[in-house]
């Protein structure tokens, strides 16, 4: 029975002390003095204002392409005979030099054969203009005899009405006359003929000159010569082979004229309009091989003739300075275009960093920040140009930090 009473009464005595220590303990617990506060500083960058007149240059991706280029073609058929020593793809020719030659035989023949026939013509025009003569000078005389038969019939007719001479010697001096007339018609009519014969065998001489000419001009065709100092492409005829009139021989590309076509977006052509003339502006353009880097300068040449509806902008070409045949580049290179945009008048060039949605920026005003709403006039690579609250001296935040708000106290490393 004992044994049962300091059963339940012992595990009562520990709760109790354990109650009463935890008072204790919390009762003598020591009380500690909060501090004040201290607002710490932000650490910052800052990048100051200047306002000022600025101009940034467009950085754009173009392809060189030809500015000209030819397709040639054989212009007379025949065998190929002879090809340029540099007639391959990627050959260079200089203007006058020979890129194919055709046998010239039946065209040298055809030339002689009508050379030979107008020479006969022009001698048959002297023939018929000598017979021409020959009747002008008969007819002349002709109409003196006409003459002379006439008086003689006056002569006969005044004598026979005096009974000096008889009626038939008046009727054979008019008989005379009459013979002498109608000689004298078809003399007329000879020369006449003649005349025709002279203008028509002039028409054929004119027709046999035009075939000389052509034929002329296929025996010169039958070598085939560089237009201007190029690059060849697509090479395709060889020796042996045979032409017909207007086969593709190869392709030339004026080494002299090379072009960068540039695609701009909607709103940089639309800021190189806003200030006059697209066409004359001068740029920079820079090929890169590998750790090498060619610069070139240009002009913009033109504007291509159609917008892309579908991804809109606006092709240029610009035409390259200082290319030619002793220049490595190539149609097909990638390069890359500084090209001057307009002036900005009175603007804050800042990094990107400083702006806040597109409109804000934050200024340093002793130690606290102040919010100012600015335009975002352009960007210029990774920095932004600025106009609006802002004025020369402003020191910008330019580190970027969530917290950041009007009033922040910052500190400027």
């Amino acid at each position: 029975m004992a044994w049962q009473v300091r059963k339940a009464v012992i595990p009562g005595i520990l709760v109790l002390a354990a109650v009463m220590g935890a008072v204790y303990l919390v009762r003598t617990k020591p009380v500690v003095e909060p501090l004040d506060k201290v607002e710490e500083p932000w650490l910052v960058s800052a990048s100051q204002v200047g306002l000022t007149d600025v101009q940034p240059k467009m950085h754009l991706y173009g392809e060189i392409v030809p500015g000209r280029e030819v397709e040639l073609r054989a212009l007379v058929a025949g065998e190929v005979v002879a090809v340029a020593d540099k007639f391959v793809d990627g050959g260079s020719l200089r203007k006058g030099d020979l890129i194919v030659a055709i046998d010239e035989f039946d065209y040298r023949a055809k030339l002689d054969e009508l050379t030979a026939q107008v020479n006969e013509a022009k001698a048959r025009l002297e023939e018929i203009q000598a017979r021409r003569n020959s009747y002008s000078v008969a007819l002349r005389r002709d109409q003196e005899m006409i003459s002379l038969h006439q008086r003689d019939v006056k002569r006969m007719s005044d004598l026979s009405g005096r009974g000096s001479v008889s009626e038939k010697r008046l009727d054979t001096a008019r008989m005379d006359l009459t013979r002498q007339q109608k000689a004298t018609e078809m003399r007329q009519s000879d020369l006449a003929a003649e005349a025709a014969h002279v203008k028509q065998q002039r028409a054929v001489i004119n027709r046999l000159a035009v075939g000389l000419r052509r034929a002329e001009r296929d025996l010169q065709r039958v070598r085939l010569i560089a237009p201007f100092d190029g690059f060849l492409a697509d090479v395709q005829a060889q020796v042996g082979m045979r032409l017909s009139a207007n086969d593709r021989v190869a392709r030339l590309i004026d080494a002299g004229r090379l072009e960068a076509r540039v695609t701009l977006s909607d709103r940089q052509y639309g800021r190189l309009v806003s200030v006059g003339s697209v066409i004359g502006r001068m740029v920079e353009i820079t090929w890169q091989v590998g750790p090498k880097i060619f610069v070139y300068a240009g002009r913009l040449d033109r504007v291509g003739a159609r917008i892309n509806s579908a991804s809109g902008g606006v092709q240029v070409y610009i035409r390259l300075n200082d290319v030619g045949l002793n220049k490595p580049l190539r149609p097909g290179a990638f390069v890359t275009i500084a090209m001057p945009d307009r002036t900005f008048r009175k603007v804050a060039q800042l990094p990107e960093s400083a702006l806040y949605h597109s409109d804000t920026v934050y200024v340093i005003a002793g130690e606290r920040l102040e919010k100012r709403t600015v335009e975002l006039v352009a960007r210029v690579g990774n920095d932004v140009l600025l106009r609006g609250e802002i004025k020369d001296g402003d020191q910008v935040v330019v580190t970027r930090f969530a917290e950041i708000s009007p009033g922040q106290k910052v500190e400027v490393r």
